[in-house]
């Protein structure tokens, strides 16, 4: 335990000691196809109490994840939503907790975790922009600002924003930015950090963290054309009932017509 920040730094990063399935000491491993995680780590020395690997989902984004396949120079979170993969060491994040915030590091670039992008030495401007409205990095887990979370059970409120005066949250943006409810909006492919004062919280600022990636029998790609075609078929089949009952109707009116000659 290290007196100084509060954090215990032994095997922070690396796979020999996570809950992986590469051998760590967690002694889990991803199941077969169902993404299921079938151990964790429990630690009981270091002020971190548990850490456990999951999918990192945007609420707003259905069958999209949070990847650290982050190939820019400046490790920003550009293109990083994609569709789900079960198994995919780049779509999922260990996280931990030390009982206040929450870290969350990539399992497929063990150290590297999700941060706001300030480092000591940057001017108050600099803070103040990416804490605003800013681009979210992959850096290291150590570093001495921006790694820190806190999970609401939604909201992902980074620490250090909130310290310096910003309730910044981690978001994603919409392609269509209309303000038509009946519209289906698409997902941008960035994750950020807001910090406007908004007063509602939104689909986009919620995320959920699951072991297993969610299972459904249709994969609805547009609402609109999935109703109209249901409505459709309910009109179509609903016609051919008319017209039966209308044959049915004049083969009883031939039959009395014959039956009273």
């Amino acid at each position: 335990y290290d007196d100084d920040d509060g954090w215990y730094s032994h095997n922070r990063s690396g796979k020999g000691g996570k809950a992986s399935g590469n051998g760590g000491d967690g002694g889990g491993k991803w199941g077969d196809g169902g993404g299921k995680w079938s151990g964790s780590a429990s630690w009981s020395d270091d002020g971190w109490g548990h850490e456990e690997a999951f999918y990192l989902l945007p609420s707003a984004c259905p069958n999209e994840c949070i990847t650290s396949m982050v190939t820019n120079p400046g490790n920003e979170f550009k293109d990083v939503l994609k569709q789900c993969k079960a198994n995919d060491e780049s779509h999922m994040w260990l996280v931990r907790s030390d009982g206040s915030y929450i870290t969350i590091e990539s399992y497929y670039e063990p150290g590297m975790c999700i941060a706001v992008d300030y480092q000591r030495g940057d001017a108050e401007a600099m803070l103040a922009k990416t804490c605003y409205n800013g681009e979210l990095v992959l850096k290291e887990c150590d570093s001495d600002y921006g790694t820190e979370w806190y999970f609401t059970g939604g909201q992902l409120i980074n620490s250090m924003c909130w310290g310096a005066g910003l309730s910044s949250s981690m978001t994603v943006f919409f392609s269509d930015d209309s303000k038509d409810k009946d519209v289906i909006k698409e997902c941008q492919k960035d994750v950020a950090v807001w910090g406007a004062n908004d007063e509602a919280v939104l689909k986009a600022d919620t995320f959920m963290f699951v072991n297993r990636l969610p299972e459904a029998p249709f994969m609805i790609r547009d609402v609109e054309d999935a109703i109209e075609e249901k409505e459709s078929k309910t009109k179509s089949s609903d016609d051919k009932k008319k017209m039966g009952g209308i044959y049915l109707n004049e083969i009883d009116d031939s039959l009395d017509v014959e039956g009273s000659t």
